[in-house]
């Protein structure tokens, strides 16, 4: 029995000694964890349900979802925090969408993050999103609708389109003058595919541009600059002749740069002298998938092997230099002969650049004729290559024949 009773008080002080740590344990950790929240539990602002950016011109709308009546002001970071916006949250918010607009952006992709502080000066978790800032570079890519045809022909114009391709055109934008100097402007829509001016306008005036919405909440649109169109008067471009010739057609092919070649293309017989036909290629200036590309430094001559028997009014085309290669000069002639000789039509030649240019020639040649293209020799050439592109010629014949 006393054998007992000591094992029962043994175990009631051991009892007592672990309670004991146990209290001083817990006064410890309440101790430490007071050091915690000495001043108060921590709150957090309300965080943004929805948001986003939408893009602009070296610029962004930037917005988010919150109740206005539980945030005070918001804040936004990108370009990693290095640039920042902090806009009060006043009664000029009609609605539970709070944005700003941020100006002065370099283009280009960015993570913008996004917090909210509330009346007390709590801020909210950070939420991010991406975002595209569009600016020089993106208005580099753009260029004008083409156009397939605009003749004039009793004092009406007619303006026939190619298939708008770049799916951020949104419309075109003509504008012209009256003969008495009165100013018009016409809306051309992305599927419109002919255009009619019904009144013969004052020569010179006819201008057009495009129009781009890079994404579809953008807050700017994108304009081209004004390209004049030039009606022909009741001319027609030679379509029985294959024209225009896009280099569109991969039935036909000729990839030899140095060994001359007569093939017969999409609007004839060619001669091709140190060029070759060039499609898939990112490198090559081209509308569409082809093109003709010259080679690196030699002379180089494209050249029609028939005549147009109708006489010639006006040749038009887009030329430039091949991926960053240095300049080059060309001459487009003209021959009456049977190519026994050739006449300049191009006041001297062009010049290629790094931008695909669009060229028209007027002229006037009765009777049969057909042309060529030199490109010069450029011994001198500042890079490896002055390789140039051509393409989508267009020949119209005389009016009235």
């Amino acid at each position: 029995m006393v054998s007992q009773t000591k094992i029962l008080r043994k175990g009631l002080w051991m009892m007592v000694a672990l309670v004991g740590i146990l209290v001083a344990a817990c006064s410890k950790m309440d101790a430490t964890y007071k050091d915690f929240i000495k001043d108060g539990e921590i709150r957090y602002s309300q965080k943004p349900d929805t948001l986003g950016i939408s893009p602009g011109h070296n610029r962004v709308k930037a917005w988010l979802v919150a109740k206005r009546t539980d945030v005070s002001k918001f804040k936004i970071y990108w370009n990693d925090r290095g640039n920042s916006v902090e806009v009060p949250v006043t009664d000029a918010f009609e609605t539970d969408t709070l944005s700003v607009i941020i100006d002065n952006i370099e283009e280009g992709s960015y993570t913008f993050e996004f917090l909210t502080f509330d009346r007390e000066g709590n801020t909210s978790i950070v939420v991010d999103t991406v975002g595209y800032v569009y600016g020089d570079e993106y208005i580099s890519s753009m260029s004008n609708r083409l156009i397939s045809q605009a003749s004039l022909i009793e004092e009406e114009v007619i303006i026939s389109w190619y298939t708008q391709s770049n799916e951020n055109a949104i419309r075109s934008e003509i504008r012209y003058k009256s003969q008495d100097g009165t100013a018009h402007q016409i809306r051309v829509d992305a599927g419109d595919m002919e255009t009619i001016i019904d009144e013969e306008p004052l020569e010179g005036s006819i201008e057009y541009r495009t129009v781009f919405l890079p994404h579809p909440n953008a807050i700017d649109t994108f304009y081209t600059d004004y390209s004049p169109i030039s009606p022909v008067h009741s001319a027609r471009i030679y379509n029985a002749f294959g024209f225009p010739e896009t280099f569109e057609d991969t039935q036909y092919n000729h990839t030899n740069q140095t060994t001359p070649a007569n093939v017969v293309i999409g609007s004839g017989e060619w001669r091709f002298d140190k060029f070759i036909t060039a499609r898939g290629n990112a490198a090559d200036r081209k509308n569409g998938n082809g093109a003709i590309r010259s080679s690196a430094k030699a002379q180089c001559i494209f050249e029609m092997l028939y005549d147009l028997p109708n006489g010639a009014s006006k040749i038009s085309f887009y030329h430039g230099t091949c991926s960053s290669d240095g300049v080059s000069q060309f001459r487009v002639e003209a021959s009456q002969n049977q190519g026994a000789t050739w006449t300049d039509i191009s006041n001297g030649g062009f010049t290629n650049t790094a931008n695909l240019i669009h060229r028209e020639i007027s002229i006037d040649i009765e009777g049969p004729v057909r042309f060529r293209f030199f490109k010069l020799e450029t011994p001198d050439c500042t890079t490896a290559a002055c390789r140039m592109n051509l393409d989508d010629i267009t020949i119209y014949d005389l009016p009235n024949k």
